[in-house]
């Protein structure tokens, strides 16, 4: 992927298949299908220690985005399935915004306009959060403050020297770049009117960055929640549209085999199966991996709908949900992310200038109460915590985030934003739950119906059912029918509202926009669903 050019990447397509041998070694049929497609293709390993993942990719006329880029890549993983070669297929590809205001799943809103004067104060969010009351919580015998030897793995547009990030903060020995695939996650802040990519923001991953563990002061606007955490850099997107899932599964296992404790992923968008998976893999580390619920789109966006990892919403000043944050079943807890102050860039003369600003977005909430995690990690000690829970870290911090480490405002609907606003003091103040109460994080809801129903805010069986009488299917049928097309399901659910509602029989929403699916499906998609 070394030295692939943003236009390069523009009209990039993969495609992630699993079998037990690199596919297309031999195969004519493969091959020949691939041809017809893709130029210049290759196969190459997804994962530095998963023999069985394998991503195809090369270069097509459309670029990344288009209707017909979408279609392309749909009907190559079906022609793909039917020679029976692997197992598995899914094309990786993003999703647009279902509102089209200019925003999208997963990303950071820059606010000029609209905030509260509550807001005016840079330290807000993390009063809401009791943040400062955390820090002078008293350490338990070999615990730390602020966060102090945690490592925080960090997904996003990479990082730059910002005043209020600052370069302590950071740890370039671990640093990497999955877009350029060399050691340095530097983002270049491309000007937003030079690149290639719909909706960028260069500089996110710093303004993230500088929630979780900036040092700077409060003169200047930002002070981390976890001021004394260290961030191993990510570079996995160059746009706030989460463009590639299959570089978010490669940061995860790189924050991983460097030995990160916290994984915060301020991205989101359709997902796929080697994602969750690799996800699993870090929880099962004793790794808390967290991400942002998603904007705009209403319902929670992968990563965030996998039932292993943490998924937050995004609140205000007064306490009161951001009206344009994802929500539903699967969020867990909600933190500030409503006109919050942020490290930032603006463009003078062409000319990125480091600045300080409010932003909206679940990229900040995760943020929060990833920096939350640091903290509490730290107070117990990361080494103490994997020796008594092993795997279940994140299960022991889930329990006492939601049972005890959190404020539940009046009127508060748990259902669709958490168990509440996270309190980081009364989170380390409350005492280690007993191993004996603790659910595993596991492979648990690993299935395509699983992942769908999550994405759509559905338990299993009310979707399973909704599925059964929209295609007559029920039993082994219509699990073979999900595992076929879950990929091309997931991005239509995302895409399409109308298709949406009328596969999930909503009241008042009968009309199917057929047009608009048949423009990015594959044929056997239209044959089974449409």
């Amino acid at each position: 992927m070394g030295d692939i050019t943003a236009p390069e990447r523009a009209r990039e397509m993969r495609i992630v298949v699993e079998c037990a041998l690199r596919p297309a070694s031999g195969d004519d049929g493969l091959a020949e299908i691939l041809h017809g497609t893709i130029t210049a293709w290759s196969v190459t390993a997804l994962l530095p220690d998963d023999e069985n993942l394998w991503l195809v990719s090369g270069q097509v006329p459309n670029r990344v985005g288009t209707a017909g880029y979408a279609r392309a890549a749909h009907t190559l993983v079906q022609q793909i399935l039917d020679l029976g070669v692997v197992s598995r297929a899914e094309a990786d590809l993003p999703v647009r915004p279902i509102a089209d205001t200019g925003h999208s799943a997963g990303t950071t809103v820059p606010v000029t306009e609209g905030c509260t004067p509550g807001s005016a104060d840079s330290s807000w969010a993390r009063d809401a959060i009791r943040c400062e009351e955390a820090w002078a919580v008293p350490l338990v015998p070999g615990g730390a403050a602020r966060g102090a030897g945690v490592l925080i793995g960090h997904p996003d547009t990479g990082y730059t020297l910002h005043p209020n990030l600052g370069a302590e903060a950071l740890d370039l020995s671990k640093d990497w770049d999955f877009i350029s695939d060399d050691d340095d996650a530097r983002d270049p802040l491309v000007a937003p009117d030079e690149s290639p990519w719909p909706l960028v923001y260069p500089g996110h991953g710093t303004g993230t960055a500088s929630i979780l563990a900036g040092r700077g002061n409060e003169e200047q606007g930002i002070v981390g929640v976890a001021p004394e955490a260290t961030l191993v850099p990510i570079r996995a997107v160059e746009s706030v549209v989460q463009l590639f899932d299959t570089d978010v599964a490669r940061s995860v296992a790189h924050a991983r085999a460097t030995g990160c404790q916290v994984i915060s992923i301020s991205l989101g968008g359709k997902g796929f199966f080697g994602l969750q998976a690799e996800i699993q893999r870090a929880v099962d580390d004793g790794i808390i991996v967290l991400a942002a619920a998603g904007n705009q789109v209403g319902i929670v966006v992968a990563p965030a709908s996998y039932p292993n990892c943490l998924a937050v919403a995004a609140t205000g000043v007064d306490d009161q949900p951001w009206p344009e944050s994802s929500r539903g079943r699967a969020v867990d807890v909600s933190a500030p992310g409503w006109c919050v102050w942020a490290a930032a860039y603006r463009w003078d003369d062409g000319e990125p200038v480091a600045v300080v600003r409010r932003a909206s977005g679940t990229s900040y909430a995760v943020a929060h109460v990833a920096g939350v995690a640091a903290l509490w990690l730290a107070h117990h000690g990361p080494t103490m915590l994997r020796d008594r829970y092993g795997p279940q870290v994140q299960a022991a911090f889930l329990k006492v985030l939601t049972s005890q480490g959190v404020r539940v405002p009046p009127g508060w609907n748990a259902r669709k934003w958490g168990a509440g606003i996270v309190d980081a003091a009364a989170l380390l103040a409350a005492p280690l739950p007993e191993r004996a109460e603790l659910g595993r994080a596991s492979a648990a809801g690993d299935s395509a119906l699983a992942r769908l129903s999550a994405l759509v805010n559905l338990d299993e069986r009310t979707f399973e059912s909704a599925l059964s009488r929209h295609l007559h299917l029920d039993g082994d049928a219509l699990s073979l029918t999900l595992a076929r097309f879950e990929g091309e399901l997931a991005f239509h659910l995302l895409e399409q509202p109308g298709f949406r509602a009328r596969l999930l029989a909503v009241p008042g929403n009968a009309q199917l926009d057929t047009e608009a699916t048949q423009t990015t499906c594959s044929p056997g998609f239209a044959r089974t669903f449409l």
